[in-house]
């Protein structure tokens, strides 16, 4: 059984001799009407002939490289060709996936290669494979979701958490600022967890957040980080005193520092220091006057309004 590769449209259309053609449209209908060229036009007609005929076999798997490789979004293509992989025993799943990886480097991007590696990894019940290739997405791209989606996917499937948070650790030294990064950490410790995210863990984590925060201030992420930690699982900022102290160290060295001053105002809101909560809104009108509306509509929603009109 022959599983080839075609440099152009012609050889792999002439094994479909035997089916006839079928067109996009009636040729006197131009609304919605895809303006194939002359040679993507014939290999469309054909595919959809195969569609028709409901084929499954070794020329239809090679039809869809080629359309593929011509129209990498096309969903139908890749449903069919893993019709074919189900129906062809002789098809080598580790070869597909060579030829996925080949795939992978101009479309990253693509939905369908996503879900197509996902159902093949399902396949063979086999991830070893997958650090490597995000590795290698994560290289040029360190912040495509899909790869992202991927990774958490392979976790929760395989529970293959070794080494991850050493992974994590070398991703934040290439760009401390990547929120994917920060992101994935707040999936690991829920996940390794089984989501039981007691008192102590939440210490440790705004621990980790507050080293690196004093590693690069400015940064967004480890501020949202200790925040989705208080606010998802039911705590207070009042519970980790080291949060009020460690960020106000923060802002003495930075007053122009939003993100410490934002962290603050959450956290003077739900001291009832109305004092405090009001000098935060104040600076932080100063200094991030785009968001004035929205520090204006924080103020005028505060408990303590709330308070005064009881």
């Amino acid at each position: 059984m022959q599983f080839e590769n075609y440099d152009d449209n012609e050889k792999i259309l002439n094994q479909f001799k035997d089916l006839s053609p079928v067109p996009q449209f009636s040729e006197d209908v131009n609304i919605l009407k895809i303006k194939y060229t002359k040679s993507d036009k014939k290999l469309m007609n054909c595919f959809r002939a195969v569609l028709q005929s409901k084929e499954l076999s070794v020329r239809v798997y090679n039809l869809t490289s080629f359309v593929i490789n011509n129209f990498p979004a096309n969903y139908v293509a890749w449903i069919l060709r893993r019709q074919c992989i189900n129906q062809i025993k002789e098809i080598d799943i580790n070869q597909e996936l060579k030829w996925l990886d080949n795939q992978m480097v101009e479309n990253q991007k693509n939905y369908q290669i996503w879900h197509h590696r996902k159902l093949l990894i399902e396949k063979m019940n086999d991830p070893s494979h997958e650090k490597n290739v995000l590795n290698e997405v994560f290289s040029s791209e360190p912040k495509n979701f899909h790869a992202w989606s991927h990774r958490i996917w392979m976790i929760r499937r395989f529970n293959n958490i070794e080494g991850e948070f050493e992974f994590i650790e070398d991703m934040l030294k290439d760009d401390i600022k990547n929120n994917s990064v920060w992101n994935y950490r707040f999936f690991l410790i829920q996940y390794i967890n089984n989501n039981n995210i007691d008192k102590n863990i939440v210490e440790q984590e705004i621990k980790y957040a507050i080293d690196k925060i004093k590693k690069c201030p400015l940064n967004e992420c480890p501020y949202c980080y200790i925040r989705g930690f208080i606010t998802k699982f039911g705590y207070k900022y009042n519970d980790f005193k080291n949060i009020k102290e460690e960020i106000e160290k923060v802002i003495k060295k930075d007053k122009n520092n939003s993100y410490g001053l934002m962290l603050l105002l959450d956290y003077y809101e739900e001291e009832k220091n109305e004092n405090k909560f009001n000098e935060m809104i104040d600076e932080l009108i100063k200094i991030d006057f785009i968001r004035k509306k929205y520090y204006g509509w924080r103020k005028e929603n505060s408990i303590f309004i709330k308070d005064n009109k009881k």
